[in-house]
C-alpha cells in the first residue's frame, strides 16, 4: 500500500507528464475501438440486409432445385406445413416464394426481368417493402397486378396504371404469357435491382407459371441466430428431413427425400468468404494501428523515463531498493494507462451508441461504391461488447511490453554516472 501512495503522488508530482501519458492510451483506445465498431458494423448491417430482403436465416427447396433453379424443380409445399412452420417458437417469419424469369415488353421496348411472387403481407413483415413504394400503391394479398423498380420503369418508359406484358416459361414447359398492371414503383437499394425486378403475389405468379402450390423457396427468418442449428433441426422434423449427426449443421445442407434445408451459413457462402477476406484487411489495418499506438507510447514512456533519470538516482542513493522503486514505475504506468482506457470507454461507450442508433449517411463516390456491394449507404456501427474488451486488453498488452524499457533502465542505471 505505502508503494501505490508513492506511485499515486509522483503521478500528480508532475501533471504535465501524467496528462501525456494519459491522453496516449486514451486515444489508442479512442481510436480503436471507432475504427473496429465501424468496419464490424458496416458488415453487420450488410448481412442483415441480406437476411431480411433476400436470403432469410433458412432456406428451404426442393432437393435438385439449388444446383439446378428451373421451374421443374419448384417444389409444392401444403399451407399446413407452412403453417406449421410459422408456429415454430424462434421463427419469426415464413415467406414463401416463386422466383422465374421473363421477358418484359411495353410497345417495341422489351427487357429481361426477374420475377419473385410474394405474400405481400408477409413481405410487408420481412423486408418492409411498403416503404419502398415512391408511386403508387403496394400490393394487396390477391392483387393481379406487379410493383417494378424505378430503373425498369424508366427503361420501359411506363408508369403506375400502365399494363407490362410478360412472356416466359411455365411449369413442364408450358408458356407462361400474361397482361399485368403496374401498381407501383419501387426505389430499390442497388441499381440491379432497381433496373430488372418485379414483384407479384405468388397467386398471381403461380398462375403465369401454371403451377398452383408451387414455390421456388421458403425463405425464413428466426428472432435469435444463436439458436440457428436447433430451429433447423425442428424445421427438418416438420418438413419430414431426417437429422444428420453432424456438430456442423449451419454450414452444411440437409437432404430428404423432397426437401433441403439450408441455413445462411449455407446460402451466403461467397459473401461470408468475402467477409472474410476483408475482415483479414481489417486485422492487418489494426496491427498497423496498433505498431503505430505502440511506438506512440514506448516514445511517450521513454521521454518519461529520461525525464526521471536523477530522480531515480535520487531514491536508489537515500536506500530505495532497484525491485521497488521498479514496482512503484509499473504501478504509475498502470494507473494511467487505466486512466486513459476508463475514460476512453467513458467516451466511446455514448459514441458508439448514438452512431449505432443514428449511422453516418455517406455522399459522393461512397454512395455508388457501397450500392455495388448491396449495402445502404450509410456507416453504422457495432456495440458488440466485444469490440471494447479486444481494444483494452490489446492496449493494456501494449502497455506491459512497455514496460520493459523503464524497468529495464532503472536495473541498469549507473548512479555515479548520472549523478
Amino acid at each position: 500500500m505505502k508503494l501505490c501512495e508513492i506511485a499515486w503522488r509522483n503521478i500528480w508530482r508532475n501533471r504535465r507528464r501524467a496528462m501525456i501519458t494519459i491522453a496516449s492510451v486514451f486515444f489508442a483506445v479512442f481510436f480503436c475501438i471507432l475504427m473496429m465498431g465501424f468496419h464490424a458494423g458496416t458488415w453487420n448491417k450488410m448481412v442483415d440486409n441480406m437476411l431480411k430482403t433476400q436470403t432469410g436465416h433458412i432456406q428451404i427447396h426442393s432437393k435438385n432445385y439449388w444446383d439446378d433453379r428451373i421451374i421443374d424443380n419448384f417444389m409444392f409445399m401444403d399451407d399446413a406445413t407452412i403453417k406449421q412452420l410459422e408456429n415454430i417458437n424462434n421463427i419469426l417469419n415464413v415467406s414463401p416464394r416463386v422466383e422465374t424469369f421473363a421477358m418484359a415488353a411495353s410497345g417495341s421496348v422489351s427487357k429481361g426481368v426477374a420475377i419473385i411472387g410474394i405474400s405481400p403481407e408477409k413481405e410487408a413483415q420481412k423486408s418492409k417493402l411498403p416503404s419502398r413504394i415512391i408511386t403508387g400503391d403496394y400490393l394487396s394479398e390477391n392483387d393481379d397486378g406487379i410493383i417494378i423498380g424505378e430503373g425498369l420503369s424508366k427503361y420501359l418508359k411506363i408508369s403506375t396504371g400502365d399494363t407490362l406484358a410478360l412472356i416466359g416459361q411455365g411449369y413442364h414447359g408450358a408458356s407462361a404469357v400474361g397482361l399485368f398492371p403496374i401498381r407501383g414503383i419501387l426505389k430499390l437499394m442497388t441499381p440491379e435491382m432497381e433496373n430488372g425486378l418485379i414483384y407479384m403475389t405468388l397467386s398471381a405468379t403461380q398462375q403465369f407459371i401454371d403451377m398452383p402450390n408451387g414455390y421456388s423457396g421458403i425463405l425464413i427468418s428466426i428472432s435469435d441466430d444463436n439458436r440457428l442449428n436447433e430451429t433447423i433441426k425442428e424445421v427438418e422434423s416438420v418438413v419430414n428431413c431426417p437429422h444428420e449427426n453432424s456438430e456442423m449443421l449451419n454450414q452444411v445442407q440437409h437432404d430428404s427425400r423432397n426437401y433441403s434445408v439450408y441455413s445462411w451459413h449455407f446460402t451466403m457462402e461467397r459473401l461470408l468468404q468475402q467477409a472474410k477476406t476483408d475482415k483479414a484487411f481489417g486485422v492487418l489495418l489494426m496491427y498497423i494501428l496498433y505498431l503505430i499506438v505502440g511506438f506512440g507510447i514506448l516514445g511517450t514512456v521513454i521521454m518519461l523515463t529520461n525525464e526521471r533519470k536523477r530522480e531515480f538516482c535520487v531514491m536508489i542513493s537515500i536506500g530505495m531498493s532497484r525491485a521497488k522503486l521498479s514496482l512503484v514505475t509499473v504501478i504509475e504506468l498502470f494507473a494511467m494507462s487505466l486512466i486513459g482506457i476508463i475514460l476512453a470507454l467513458a467516451v466511446t461507450i455514448p459514441v458508439t451508441h448514438w452512431f449505432a442508433a443514428h449511422p453516418i449517411k455517406l455522399s459522393g463516390e461512397m454512395v455508388d461504391l457501397f450500392l455495388q456491394y448491396g449495402i445502404e449507404p450509410y456507416l453504422p456501427m457495432s456495440t458488440k461488447p466485444s469490440i471494447f474488451t479486444n481494444q483494452v486488453i490489446t492496449i493494456f498488452f501494449i502497455v506491459l511490453m512497455t514496460i520493459i524499457y523503464p524497468v529495464r533502465k532503472i536495473m541498469k542505471l549507473n548512479i555515479s554516472k548520472e549523478k
